[in-house]
């Protein structure tokens, strides 16, 4: 079996799963990939939130940013990887102090 360097994870991460939350008192699902539930799972417990507090307080914030945003799904998936990649960035900086920071969430998305 061929072994690759980035395909290299389980399947399992790939699989879609809808999920019910309520975004600020209004009860919505939202169908993603395990691997980003996973990621707002541990986000979420990070800052002591329940999942649906969490996603309520990315979708309050992009309600005060006035962004129209169409795809609330897509935005969730981008607030996941820009949070990822804020982390790879603090770890490189602390490495390479010469690195620019990415910019705040409300600034990335």
């Amino acid at each position: 079996m061929l072994r690759t360097m980035y395909c290299n994870f389980n399947t399992d991460l790939l699989r879609l799963r809808q999920r019910s939350v309520r975004l600020n008192g209004i009860a919505t699902c939202l169908r993603l990939e395990e691997i980003y539930w996973s990621i707002i799972e541990e986000l979420a417990r990070e800052e002591s939130l329940t999942v649906g507090k969490l996603i309520s307080r990315w979708a309050m914030e992009m309600d005060l940013a006035h962004e129209s945003i169409w795809n609330f799904t897509g935005y969730v998936r981008v607030v996941c990887v820009v949070q990822l990649m804020r982390r790879t960035n603090s770890a490189h900086q602390l490495e390479n102090s010469n690195t620019p920071s990415l910019p705040a969430a409300h600034d990335a998305l």
